[in-house]
């Protein structure tokens, strides 16, 4: 076992049916092998994200379909946002955090003696869990179970042809009365279809950008009363004609553009940050290193876009922590680079994660796939074994942080919450008052034993 690596935890990701409506078991064929500101002049520690054209988003909000009452959970030791762990009760009220402190009040009471009480793990990039997807499904059955794994928040993500992932849109909006009835949903990410190398993917899932599939795409991503877009996250490969241009588009509608999938040179990449992308999708993944050579000897290390992104002050990187996509090597690396500050933790999750090991079929055109361990990511065993995302769940992603990649619990926490929250403008993300109640209670294991989402109880361990 390598230094470090945290062992497989019981009911970690691991609680989902064996059988879904929308995915089947095929049994006997085998297992799974083993296993921003732009503004450099300030500096890293007066970074903050450029979020001045988004509105804070929060889950009352959105009028989420909460009961008006009161929440006091006690007896735990509370990570505050300075990074202090200390014994404090919380108070909750209309879903919102009240007070921290002693002698909490409230209408129902949780106890949580002996363990730690965290912000709600951000989910940034995640296709399904469970059987259960943004692409097959409800919404509301995915967001129960992301609640048992610990994600008080998530973006689904859609990686399908255009008039698939309309369609989607146009369900899900419908659905849940434009996520009001979803309150861990506080937006939609588009993965495709704007992206140069489909990896995962295949050449249906994506196209050139164009005027007209995009107005598609936020119509269908539009809010019922015009106050914005549904969409939250927009991935772009850097290098496509009209990048820029989309870009500065999208961004101005509110809607954070990621770079993604690409082999685009330093310039492509510093033009899509300037005319406004603020994050990077799964680093070091689907991002081809084209060295750009200066000095014709080939023994100096010429530099390429990852090395640009790990330098570039204005966005935030995700990384997909279960240790097989990337090294922890490279993880140490980046944090060195970005600081817990612009690093974000995402499970990038699809429907066959959290299942049991084995072999199943996915829906549409994605074939089989092969489950491992939790860490072993997500397999295409017909097409040369090549990763479609990983197996984690949110709350494992935590657990790696700290024992995979050697973070305190404070820099796990950030990148699992802190960070994400304040690239997409939401009120989450911190025990503090004021916040949106949406918390975790961890036993001393860092195993999930209460979910609380928009202040009531969505999970609690029996």
């Amino acid at each position: 076992m390598r230094r470090g690596v945290v062992p497989t935890h019981r009911g970690a990701g691991l609680d989902g049916p064996e059988d879904s409506p929308v995915l089947r078991r095929l049994r006997g064929k085998g297992r799974a092998p083993p296993a921003a500101s732009a503004d450099r002049r300030h500096g890293r520690s007066a970074w903050r994200a450029d979020t001045s054209q988004y509105r804070t988003k929060s889950n009352t909000d959105q009028g989420a379909m909460m009961a008006d009452e009161s929440l006091a959970i006690r007896g735990g030791r509370v990570l505050f946002p300075d990074g202090r762990l200390a014994a404090a009760d919380v108070s909750v009220r209309n879903g919102r955090i009240e007070a921290t402190g002693a002698a909490a009040t409230g209408g129902r009471v949780v106890d949580a003696s002996g363990c730690v009480v965290l912000p709600g793990i951000i989910d940034l990039h995640t296709h399904g869990m469970s059987g259960h997807a943004a692409e097959t499904g409800d919404l509301t059955a995915y967001a129960r179970t992301m609640a048992t794994l610990g994600a008080t928040t998530f973006y689904p993500t859609l990686f399908c042809p255009t008039d698939r992932a309309v369609a989607h849109l146009e369900r899900h909006r419908r659905e849940t009365e434009d996520l009001r009835a979803v309150p861990q949903v506080v937006g939609f990410r588009l993965e495709s279809p704007y992206l140069a190398i489909p990896s995962g993917g295949t050449d249906r899932d994506v196209e050139p950008i164009s005027a007209a599939t995009t107005a598609r795409l936020l119509a269908a991503g539009a809010r019922r009363d015009g106050n914005g877009s549904l969409i939250g996250i927009w991935d772009v490969s850097p290098e496509l004609d009209g990048a820029a241009a989309a870009i500065a588009q999208l961004s101005a509608a509110g809607i954070v553009c990621s770079l993604a999938h690409t082999q685009a040179s330093i310039a492509q990449g510093r033009a899509a940050v300037d005319a406004g992308a603020r994050l990077v999708t799964h680093l070091f993944d689907v991002f081809y290193h084209t060295p750009e050579r200066r000095d014709p000897d080939p023994d100096i290390y010429a530099p390429g876009l990852v090395d640009y992104l790990l330098l570039e002050d204005r966005v935030v990187c995700e990384i997909i922590g279960d240790g097989t996509h990337v090294d922890p090597l490279l993880v140490e690396k980046a944090f060195r680079c970005k600081g817990a500050e612009r690093l974000a933790l995402v499970t990038d999750s699809n429907l066959a994660s959290g299942l049991p090991p084995g072999r199943y079929t996915m829906p549409g055109h994605w074939g089989d796939v092969l489950i491992g361990q939790p860490a072993d990511g997500v397999r295409l065993p017909d097409r040369g074994m090549i990763l479609a995302g990983s197996a984690l769940s949110p709350i494992a992603s935590l657990r790696h942080a700290v024992r995979l990649f050697g973070k305190d619990l404070a820099t796990a926490s950030r990148v699992c919450a802190a960070t994400p929250a304040r690239l997409l403008g939401l009120n989450k993300g911190e025990v503090a008052p004021g916040r949106d109640a949406d918390l975790i209670i961890c036993d001393s294991e860092l195993d999930l034993v209460c979910t609380v989402v928009a202040g009531q109880v969505a999970y609690h361990r029996g």
